[in-house]
């Protein structure tokens, strides 16, 4: 993993665990939680799609 993207997810979590609002806490964590997902189900689908590609 690039150290730069490193430290700023490093950065975003030591915010996130410096709230005190407990509601506001878990409402961050399950959007970081759903985008996370998102970003993940695009790169398995352009994985697919890079396979795809090759097997023709």
């Amino acid at each position: 993993m690039d150290l730069a993207f490193k430290e700023k997810i490093d950065s975003l979590i030591g915010e996130v665990s410096a709230l005190t609002d407990l509601m506001t806490k878990i409402s961050v964590l399950n959007y970081i939680q759903q985008e996370a997902g998102f970003l993940l189900w695009q790169l398995e689908d352009e994985q697919r799609i890079d396979e795809d590609s090759r097997d023709y």
